[in-house]
């Protein structure tokens, strides 16, 4: 389990108006993650807690210490109050690393990495791409990434310079949807679309296009888009890595009634009635087990477990690979008993 510590704050940058990069100072606890990995952060605001996954920018073993980068968004109670009051928050309450959109032995080991990402889907991408170009001397890596305007490119300065040091083994594409004249010759102007965003990876990775690693993230129409579009290439699906900030949720059609699961929480065991229309995670907050959870949106893989007898119904899944489903493994945040006989293991 992740235990809950406590950082400072020992350095602030502002990468653009809206956007912010806090460094923190672990306080000498022992933090170790993997590129591409998140954090929870709780702060109080307005009186009360609370608590929202930020992922990590910072790459371990290269950066002194952990960061996370914060862009402001319509109606974010956190990210508002980060970007705009980074300097007066001293201490943050942290749990973590957790999530699975890392690279995997045989990323590190395929020739070329693709990343796509929009807005702050940057973040963990970036962790990714400095992470693997650093391990893997001979692999390239091509970043396609969308903004709105050139002024609100994250890490664009970074971004340049890194790509000026790995000239030969980096491509970067920026495709801007609103500017007035051409900034660079990597800036495209338009919308990334089906087309473009095919066209840069066909003249970037040539054939064939399922030998490439594929990582996307950003917002939700574009990740879509994307998965679509490398679905159509024939890319197969165990080399498309996705991480979802803000899916669409799932609405569930028909009211699945009253059933008991037994959960094994670690040395635990727990009887559940799991009511009528309710998850088997929030069976068990209400139960005041505490499972790990962060999104309740199916997206952060916080609450997997194990279903190891009877059927359950996963509605949404933004987390979790095939294999995995296929080995019985499920999001509780998502997750409806359909018999009387569901177990359910954690840990």
């Amino acid at each position: 389990m992740n235990n809950v510590q406590i950082w400072r704050t020992t350095g602030i940058t502002r990468e653009t108006a809206s956007t912010v990069t806090i460094q923190f100072d672990t306080g000498g606890q022992p933090f170790i993650y993997k590129p591409g990995q998140f954090i929870n952060i709780t702060l109080t605001i307005n009186g009360g807690a609370v608590t929202r996954s930020y992922s990590l920018s910072s790459v371990y073993g290269r950066d002194k210490q952990p960061a996370i980068t914060v862009k402001r968004v319509a109606g974010g109670i956190m990210s508002n109050y980060i970007a705009d009051k980074a300097s007066a928050i001293t201490h943050w309450s942290v749990s973590g690393p957790y999530g699975s959109f890392t690279p995997a032995h045989n990323t590190h080991q395929a020739k070329h990495l693709v990343l796509l990402a929009g807005g702050s889907g940057i973040t963990p991408l970036y962790a990714i791409a400095r992470s693997v170009i650093g391990q893997s001397p001979d692999t390239r890596v091509t970043l396609i990434y969308a903004s709105r305007t050139p002024d609100e490119i994250i890490f664009r300065n970074d971004i340049a310079l890194w790509q000026e040091h790995y000239r030969e083994r980096i491509n970067v594409h920026h495709v801007i949807s609103v500017y007035e004249e051409v900034a660079s010759p990597d800036f495209i102007k338009g919308r990334l679309g089906k087309l473009i965003t095919r066209k840069l990876i066909q003249q970037a990775v040539g054939d064939p296009l399922d030998a490439v690693h594929y990582f996307i993230c950003g917002p939700t129409g574009l990740m879509k888009m994307q998965h679509e579009m490398l679905e159509a290439l024939q890319v197969p699906a165990e080399h498309i890595f996705m991480e979802w900030f803000s899916p669409e949720p799932v609405k569930e059609e028909e009211v699945v009634p009253a059933q008991e699961v037994l959960l094994h929480f670690y040395e635990q065991c727990n009887l559940l009635e799991v009511a009528a229309g309710k998850t088997i995670l929030e069976a068990a907050l209400e139960d005041r087990i505490p499972l790990p959870y962060s999104c309740k949106g199916g997206t952060c893989g916080i609450c997997a477990a194990k279903v190891t007898a009877g059927k359950v119904k996963m509605l949404g899944n933004y987390a979790l690979r095939q294999q995995e489903v296929d080995e019985g493994m499920v999001l509780l945040c998502q997750s409806f008993p359909l018999t009387g006989d569901v177990t359910v293991e954690i840990g």
